[in-house]
């Protein structure tokens, strides 16, 4: 195929999905800003359940607690023969001194045992919050991910093929091919370490950091991509871009950037099912 031929065919594919793309972007651009709010919901929501779940410990902490003073204050306020022997020596205010100490200890204990369960009370609250605005949210993340689903099989359908004439986004496609072939070998050496028995903490660590490192580069370098692509449609087609200040591919940075380095794989994607995934057998731009 001469180079005007693929260039006219790769003109035609961006000139008929030129109209489809301007709307799947004004989609992305619309619903940006809940998308993004949902993904702070979920990393706010990861870490008020374990707040939660260290506030149901502390109050069983303190319910044992308050249950330990009062049976050191109920059996010796009870205790007859303490009591008679006190009363022997003239010593009655020592021991109705000492029965108070360990009053006022229990209803200390009592105290700090409902100051825990009111701060459970309220983090529950908050945590029903969350949820409800997380669900209100709901419709348009969706909409938000399904339209980047479609643009990365409308933008695979019209770069299946090399674009010499386009010279940014070959650069691109190919920077981005080579970035996520790290990223895989990088799953791979993830994966032996981990089930290596005879493996250290610090070498899971390693692979871990260069997996979220591999993982990130390949998710900037798709994000640079998908941007120059959307440069290819206002080249060509005079129209097609997002409205200025559209920004939404930071969303999917922020999954990278907030990946908390002692969770595994599984449980990252378990967080974020949108991040893509580092199971992929094959980069979704390539030809």
């Amino acid at each position: 195929m001469s180079e005007s031929s693929a260039y006219g065919s790769a003109i035609d594919r961006v000139r008929a999905a030129a109209s489809l793309n301007s709307e799947i972007l004004v989609t992305l651009n619309r619903t940006e800003e809940a998308a993004h709010a949902y993904t702070k919901i979920e990393f706010a929501l990861r870490a008020h359940r374990a707040e939660l779940r260290s506030q149901e410990s502390a109050i069983l902490t303190r319910r044992y607690d308050s249950h330990v003073k009062f049976e050191k204050h109920q059996r010796y306020r009870d205790n007859v023969a303490l009591k008679l022997a006190y009363y022997a020596v003239c010593m009655m205010m020592m021991f109705q001194k000492k029965a108070k100490e360990r009053e006022d200890a229990y209803f200390q204990a009592l105290k700090l045992q409902k100051e825990a369960e009111d701060r459970k009370v309220a983090l529950q609250k908050n945590l029903d919050d969350e949820l409800a605005s997380q669900k209100a949210l709901e419709v348009e993340t969706k909409k938000h991910g399904k339209a980047h689903e479609d643009l990365d099989k409308l933008y695979l359908e019209i770069f299946s093929e090399p674009t010499p004439e386009f010279p940014e986004q070959e650069e691109l496609r190919h920077q981005y091919d080579l970035a996520f072939a790290k990223r895989l070998e990088a799953k791979e050496r993830f994966d032996v370490t981990r089930s290596n028995l005879r493996s250290t903490e610090e070498d899971r660590k390693k692979v871990r950091e260069d997996l979220k490192g591999a993982a990130l580069e390949a998710e900037e370098k798709r994000q640079a991509l998908e941007l120059a692509r959307e440069r290819v449609f206002e080249q060509v087609a005079g129209f097609g871009l997002a409205p200025p200040g559209y920004s939404d591919c930071c969303n999917r940075a922020l999954i990278y950037e907030e990946w908390n380095a002692d969770l595994d794989e599984e449980a990252q994607r378990a967080i974020d099912p949108a991040a893509p995934s580092i199971d992929e057998e094959a980069p979704p731009y390539s030809r």
